[in-house]
């Protein structure tokens, strides 16, 4: 095992393997791009065909094996082990509660996700773990980072962890009634009455402390990585964001076509602050230079 991790490890520290990386991000993001659009018409309409039922899960897989070879390219072996990580506790997470109802309440994934690791939890959960994690932390360090500076890896601060977590609940927020009543990925057989759409509040509590684990999991590795004097590559600094708000997009259209306003509404509002937190800077730098040039 020893002798396997350093070989890896050397692989991931040749120069040379790196632009066949940046190439494999480049390829996965454009697979991608090509598939979502017609994933939410699909999807919206209830068009999804009986043998296609298989690709919700491979989009699932496609976007955290894409975050993942991301990761690997901006942190190299940092990288690739925060990714080992998350989904390796994320999986360790969804069995315990799969089998015994704790952390989340009581639910059994159905067999719409395929292939099941030890015939409970879906492949497709632990990568869908790695794309929510990683987008909510760049989706944090967007907002908390309004100066446009780099973000300091060598700092830890509790605000960004916080952050993260939080913008990881509120997209589960928009997920759970998509995924229980659309795509029936999962059933809830809780006795507890749920709050919202039957689903029980400890899965939204356990929800938020798995992101905030997961998170700090990402960021100390990163912290690890620039206190060993590895600067990260400057590639594709947005993605992560981006795929936030795609997903984002699609469970509001999805929920809102298929009669879920209330989700729709809070995944709508969300995409608001987004893009306000997006645009104001510029407005405000815009109208300070109008003011500049015409006092």
């Amino acid at each position: 095992m020893t002798r396997l991790l350093g070989i890896y490890y050397f692989m991931l520290s040749d120069q040379s393997l790196l632009p066949h990386l940046r190439r494999s991000v480049v390829a996965l993001l454009a697979v991608y791009l090509f598939i979502y659009p017609f994933a939410i018409v699909l999807v919206a309409l209830d068009r999804v065909p009986v043998w296609g039922t298989w690709m919700g899960g491979a989009l699932l897989v496609l976007q955290g094996a894409l975050m993942g070879v991301w990761l690997t390219v901006r942190y190299r072996w940092w990288g690739a082990l925060a990714a080992g990580l998350i989904l390796v506790i994320s999986w360790a997470v969804e069995h315990i509660g799969a089998t015994t109802g704790f952390p989340f309440g009581s639910y059994s994934y159905t067999d719409v996700l395929q292939p099941q690791i030890f015939g409970v939890v879906p492949l497709a959960i632990p990568f869908a773990w790695l794309l929510i994690v990683v987008a909510a932390v760049g989706v944090a360090e967007r907002i908390l980072n309004r100066d446009g500076r780099p973000v300091d890896d060598r700092q830890l601060p509790p605000t960004r962890v916080l952050t993260a977590a939080s913008f990881a609940l509120l997209l589960d927020v928009t997920i759970e009634p998509f995924a229980v009543y659309i795509n029936r990925y999962w059933v809830w057989t809780s006795d507890e009455t749920g709050f919202y759409y039957g689903i029980p509040a400890s899965n939204f509590v356990a929800w938020w402390v798995t992101s905030l684990i997961l998170s700090w999991v990402l960021l100390a590795l990163r912290r690890q990585a620039a206190h060993c004097h590895h600067t990260p590559q400057h590639f594709m600094p947005w993605l992560p964001p981006a795929l936030y708000l795609t997903n984002l997009t699609m469970f509001v259209v999805v929920n809102l076509a298929r009669g879920q306003v209330l989700p729709a509404l809070i995944g709508g509002l969300i995409m608001l602050v987004l893009a306000g937190d997006w645009l104001l800077p510029r407005l405000a730098r815009r109208l300070r230079g109008v003011a500049e040039t015409n006092p």
